[in-house]
């Protein structure tokens, strides 16, 4: 299979200024990510970005980088125009599966991507995205504001009142891998192809990096795993 890894890392943060740049284990997060993602075996590692410090940091880890239009590069910017522009701009083939990494998942091993790969074996479609089981309140005990001004459940009245036990398991995105072929991500514009399947990690694991106070969070639990 030929696997290609894409990371984006524009220059711009609102949560934590400079924060692809903010530096985890001695390296910068957008560096500490290229090197996880080689030390993997992915030979093609490419970053998206608009900042020459981010392009100068990512090269000497060893990835290739591709210059992001400043229209993709805004704080209300999406991350999958990116990962097309830097696909079409490397022409990369549709069968070629492509890797999203995110700078801000630094608890991401070169295991977890390995298994990601094996998940997906040689699937024609099909995603495999990065998950841990929510400990956080079930989303199914909440309600939605309705135009009208009042209120309607997510799914069901009896939800509400449900033991949380007795409710489907809740899973989410950690945002630390997206695995999906490129042809698919050119052709439904999302990362989330069905069949999608789950790389599960511990919800330790599973920090998105927004924030000072994240940053150092990270650093903890990466010691307290070592």
């Amino acid at each position: 299979m030929t696997a290609l890894a894409i990371v984006p890392a524009r220059g711009g943060s609102v949560g934590l200024p400079g924060k692809n740049l903010a530096l985890f284990q001695g390296r910068p997060l957008v560096a500490h990510t290229v090197h996880t993602a080689v030390a993997a075996g992915i030979a093609d590692v490419v970053v998206t970005t608009d900042d020459a410090e981010i392009a100068a940091a990512s090269v000497f880890e060893g990835a290739r980088t591709v210059e992001r239009p400043a229209h993709l590069a805004e704080s209300t910017s999406r991350t999958l125009p990116a990962v097309l522009h830097a696909l079409d701009a490397f022409h990369v083939p549709d069968s070629t599966l492509v890797l999203l990494l995110q700078p801000t998942s630094p608890l991401r091993t070169t295991d977890d991507i390995a298994e990601c790969l094996d998940i997906h074996a040689d699937r024609p479609t099909g995603s495999v995205v990065q998950m841990c089981r929510a400990a956080e309140h079930h989303p199914l005990k909440v309600c939605l504001e309705t135009p009208d001004g009042g209120v309607a459940p997510v799914r069901d009245w009896s939800d509400l009142e449900a033991p949380r036990q007795t409710l489907p398991v809740v899973l989410r995105p950690t945002g630390g891998i997206y695995l999906v072929r490129a042809g698919d991500l050119r052709a439904h514009e999302r990362f989330f192809i069905p069949e999608v399947r789950p790389q599960f990690v511990p919800v330790e694991r599973a920090i998105d990096i927004d924030s000072a106070a994240d940053l150092v969070l990270a650093e903890e639990r990466a010691a307290a795993l070592r």
